[in-house]
């Protein structure tokens, strides 16, 4: 057998014993990190190694450390505790960081324990004695060591960083432990479990400053019920922290302040938080500096990756995200938490446009993201302008870089806060039903294909109610047609395909499908109840088939519905003279008795007439068919204009008249010139094709008219505003006056109440 070597005798006499026990505390370790992390490890990782030979190993360690104890000559070592054992053991640890060897912590990318919930299974004793929880504390503290050597072995450059600048934070004080536990509290059964948790993390945070010494003079200074008061000096020192390091130590502090601020009107809640906020000043700098410093600091650490084909990568794929994941999650859902509770429209604005930096980490949390896509969706149907449009951006971002999935969610949910909002429309409401509209709009852009599915399954419901009213025939189910809300669905339709039906080539897209069925469903709805009640509704729809109409190139039939209103019973007979003011055509479907049969009824509806009638042949002025399609309306105008006594309209039907016959001389002449036959269908189609309309006789005529029409609707919306500031004013001080005699009541009341429980107490 061969002599040993000297350097061999000389390591099992001086090292091996310390080198055996290192290895003994690691593999305890080891497996208490597994035993609470069954998620990563699975939960048959320790009953496997204990299967195949683990109680074997146990029982030779168990022996071999007793003999070792026995033989021990280490005087220091039997005149320690069992508490001051583990803690010297961990503080030589610390002094020679091994190198960790278990492969099974090789893709761990953590510097913390997570606690994942796996503390369920095994019951935990109520009280624990301090030498209990000190050994406890110091075997999870190793297991963060094994952690933090791994991170070590993986990415050496993000620990070197951590070191540079962040050397605080490789020392634990059970800070992120309190993140974590919120993930803990968003499932309604672990809400005792939290309470708990919080209390244990607060006797953490006060037991290490006096292990540590280390806490600043700042935090120090105010307390409250125990619990450290947040100033704006610590504000300002984690925010010169954010921007001058990217402190992550700074960034877990921030955000643990700032989730007590935002749950600080929270009246439901009765937990305790890491700080506490008792001014709002501090509370509005803790706001501001959280959303502008928080996304910029985790855009430092997780930065835009991209594939090889360009495209960026999602944030969750990267390696540092695990680490981050809990201080992400904790400032989303915190962020989404303070918006709810906001009034203050300009705070909800500010807060909006800040968050939406953070859309592209709500990748890996779809109930967070849902959620905020909901609230935004309430915003942008119920609050002012500018919180409006931010939130529709807001919702706009979601889609474009949360992928398709958000996508439908959004074309759904605008479209149902659309109609949720349509059934009403007054002046006050109108404007924001034209500005909900263009947003439905754009956003049914984005992507064709998808929006058509949407298009189809919501046009097919229009049909179905205009199908059942015609059916039915009764009047629940004309209702059912004839409302606000199934007009309004009707306009917004024909603006999404009337903007998205041809792309930008002129190419026709997957909206230029829903065409045929939207004209039909919206003729059918016209020609449903045709009498003079519901001319109002009749001129909408007509309205929005012409910029059907001039959007597509599509032609519509409509000059036929004009006409029957010229030859319905309302223009025929006299009309009843009175004081009515002028009918508000477009806040309205329906005609009121009052102004049925009136003059001011006649001359609204001829003018309706001329307007549309205008505007629907101007379009067609350069058609090489014009001149057989202005033949009907020549023909009825005129006979119009021999039997009708309305003066001012008469002489209105007879310029358009005058215009119509120019405009088809015009298109004759041009005919005339053609070198084509009319079955070349290129050359047809390319008739007149780069001739201005406006330059047309009619398209002059059009451009007049329209000029007039434009000026009269910017003074009634003019006098609309006026008229609603005044019914604010009116409807402030009637509030006034009426809290005013509430409190008089209210007074008298409780004066009675007294003299009943008098007279109670004499009987």
């Amino acid at each position: 057998m061969a002599k040993a070597k000297k350097a061999t005798i000389k390591f099992q006499k001086n090292h091996l014993k310390g080198a055996i026990d290192q290895r003994r505390k690691k593999q305890k370790a080891t497996q208490i990190y597994k035993k609470r992390n069954p998620k990563k490890f699975g939960r048959g990782a320790n009953a496997g190694s204990s299967s195949n030979g683990g109680e074997e190993e146990e029982g030779e360690d168990a022996k071999q450390e007793e003999e070792e104890k026995q033989d021990s000559g280490d005087e220091k070592s039997k005149d320690m505790g069992v508490d001051e054992f583990f803690n010297n053991d961990l503080e030589s640890d610390s002094e020679e960081e091994p190198e960790s060897d278990n492969e099974d912590f090789a893709g761990i990318d953590t510097i913390v324990e997570e606690d994942d919930g796996s503390d369920m299974e095994t019951p935990t004793p109520k009280k624990q004695t301090a030498a209990q929880k000190k050994k406890q504390d110091a075997k999870e503290e190793a297991a963060k060591k094994i952690q933090l050597d791994a991170l070590k072995e993986k990415d050496p450059e993000f620990y070197k960083y951590l070191q540079q600048n962040d050397q605080e934070l490789l020392e634990f004080d059970g800070e992120m432990e309190d993140l974590e536990s919120e993930e803990e509290n968003d499932d309604e059964d672990d809400d005792e479990e939290m309470e708990v948790d919080s209390d244990e993390d607060m006797e953490e945070e006060e037991e290490q400053p006096k292990k540590k010494g280390k806490k600043t003079a700042v935090e120090e200074e105010e307390t409250m019920d125990g619990v450290p008061l947040v100033t704006k000096e610590m504000v300002a020192a984690w925010q010169s922290a954010l921007v001058e390091k990217h402190s992550l130590r700074a960034l877990r502090r921030l955000l643990l302040a700032f989730r007590a601020g935002a749950h600080l009107h929270d009246a439901e809640d009765d937990r305790t938080y890491a700080y506490k906020i008792n001014s709002p000043i501090v509370f509005n700098k803790l706001v501001v500096t959280c959303l502008k410093h928080v996304i910029p600091t985790l855009d430092h650490h997780l930065p835009v990756q991209t594939t090889s084909g360009g495209k960026p990568k999602p944030v969750n794929s990267g390696s540092k995200y695990a680490t981050l994941q809990p201080l992400v999650k904790s400032f989303l859902q915190n962020t989404l938490f303070l918006l709810k509770e906001l009034t203050d429209q300009e705070m909800i604005y500010f807060v909006i446009r800040e968050s939406e930096k953070a859309i592209r980490y709500l990748i890996g949390f779809p109930k967070i993201a849902k959620d905020l896509l909901k609230h935004l969706l309430f915003l942008w149907s119920t609050a002012t302008d500018r919180v409006r449009i931010i939130s529709f951006l807001t919702i706009r971002t979601i889609c474009l870089q949360l992928g398709p999935t958000y996508l439908d969610l959004s074309l759904k949910g605008v479209y149902l806060t659309f109609v949720r909002y349509a059934k009403t429309t007054t002046m006050h409401t109108l404007p924001n039903l034209h500005l909900m509209q263009n947003c439905v709009a754009q956003l049914y852009g984005m992507d064709f294909d998808r929006s058509y599915q949407h298009g189809f399954v919501y046009v097919r419901q229009l049909a179905i109610h205009l199908r059942n009213a015609v059916l039915v025939k009764t009047k629940e189910s004309f209702k059912a047609v004839y409302n606000w809300q199934y007009l309004h669905c009707l306009g917004l339709w024909a603006q999404v395909i009337s903007t998205h039906a041809l792309s930008s080539a002129g190419q026709p897209t997957a909206l230029h499908a829903l065409i045929y069925p939207l004209v039909q469903v919206s003729l059918g709805a016209l020609r449903l109840i045709p009498t003079s009640t519901y001319y109002p509704l009749r001129f909408q729809i007509i309205r929005n088939l012409i910029q059907l109409i001039e959007n597509t190139g599509t032609f519509i039939p409509l000059a036929p519905f004009l006409f029957e209103v010229l030859e319905g019973g309302e223009m025929k007979r006299p009309g009843r003279k009175g004081t009515l003011k002028p009918l508000e055509w477009d806040l309205g479907f329906k005609c009121s008795k009052d102004y049925k049969g009136s003059r001011v009824y006649q001359d609204g509806t001829g003018e309706q007439v001329y307007e549309l009638m205008t505007e629907y042949y101007a379009l067609f002025s350069t058609s090489i068919s014009f001149p057989e399609l202005a033949i009907p309306a020549i023909v009825q105008l005129k006979r119009f204009i021999k039997k009708s006594s309305l003066v001012k309209l008469t002489k209105q039907f007879a310029g358009l008249v005058e215009k119509l016959e120019q405009n088809s001389r015009f298109v004759e002449g041009e005919r005339n010139k053609a070198d084509f036959s009319p079955s070349d269908a290129a050359g047809v189609s390319g008739f007149l094709r780069h001739q201005d309309k406006e330059k047309t006789p009619l398209g002059a005529y059009w451009k007049g008219v329209k000029r007039s029409v434009m000026a009269k609707r910017k003074m009634i919306e003019e006098a609309r505003k006026d008229r609603a500031e005044r019914e604010d004013k009116d409807s402030s001080s009637r509030s006034s006056k009426a809290e005013e005699e509430e409190d008089d009541d209210e007074s008298m009341d409780e004066d009675d109440l007294e003299d009943i429980e008098e007279d109670d107490d004499s009987e």
